[in-house]
């Protein structure tokens, strides 16, 4: 049986290679297949290319390296992969964005239980502090306060502290879709850098197949050249050996003639 080989092994890498590092090994393989020239450069050339392919593309490299650990056979197996085959997954979820949901979740119940406490705390402190907060002085000079300081007038001190516990869960809800702005922000500048780079390493692609492509075609060039020059030599002194021939033929007739 064949030996499998992925994509990582198709250009000398490690599965944690970064996007520069694939880049850096495709060009280098393309330039040693079109300098070593041979009957399989060009198969060659396009196996690498599909596994640049693959691996430069975060979506595709995500469900291939998905695909590598839940599946054993769906490792490179040296031939060219229908493009079906390559972006196998690809509809599965981002584990990115999977993590990162969980983290926020995980984050506003937090915030939510942090609240719950220090409601609590508050209560038990008032309740410690001011043994009469119930009574109706106390508690209209806390309504008269509340009122003082966030612009709301409430019924009773249940209805205040209601109030300042739904004031509380907004500001922690402000504070999560604040710090989510700022993470969908970072994510977008690391697509973009990474789109960047992209780009700057396509086109150093590019530029390495066109003259992986030049150098192959004068191989071959050189090669029908060489054909013709054997070919026209040969020719040549068959040519002259049949003067030779004729020559030789002549000079024995003429000697018989005499």
């Amino acid at each position: 049986m064949a030996q499998k080989a992925t994509y990582y092994d198709l250009l000398g890498l490690a599965p944690e290679a970064d996007l520069e590092k694939v880049g850096a090994a495709y060009l280098r393989l393309s330039r040693e297949l079109a300098a070593s020239g041979g009957e399989d450069a060009e198969v060659r050339l396009q196996q690498l290319k599909q596994a640049f392919d693959v691996l430069s593309d975060p979506v595709r490299r995500a469900a291939y390296d998905d695909g590598l650990s839940g599946q054993s056979n769906l490792s490179f197996r040296g031939e060219l992969l229908l493009p079906g085959q390559i972006a196998l997954g690809g509809t599965r979820r981002n584990p990115v964005r999977v993590l990162l949901s969980i983290i926020a979740t995980l984050m506003i119940v937090g915030l939510v239980i942090q609240v719950g406490v220090m409601f609590n705390t508050y209560k038990r402190v008032n309740e410690v502090s001011l043994p009469n907060a119930t009574a109706p002085a106390a508690e209209k000079a806390y309504l008269q306060d509340f009122y003082q300081t966030y612009g709301i007038r409430a019924a009773s001190r249940e209805e205040a502290d209601l109030l300042l516990a739904d004031m509380r869960r907004k500001e922690a809800a402000e504070r999560e879709q604040q710090n989510q702005e700022r993470q969908r922000e970072e994510q977008e500048r690391a697509q973009r850098r990474f789109e960047e780079e992209s780009r700057r390493l396509g086109a150093q692609v590019t530029a390495a197949n066109l003259h992986a492509e030049e150098e192959a075609r004068r191989a071959r060039e050189e090669e029908e050249r060489r054909k013709e020059a054997q070919e026209k030599a040969q020719q040549d002194a068959e040519r002259m050996k049949r003067e030779a021939e004729i020559a030789r033929f002549r000079s024995r007739s003429s000697l018989g003639s005499e």
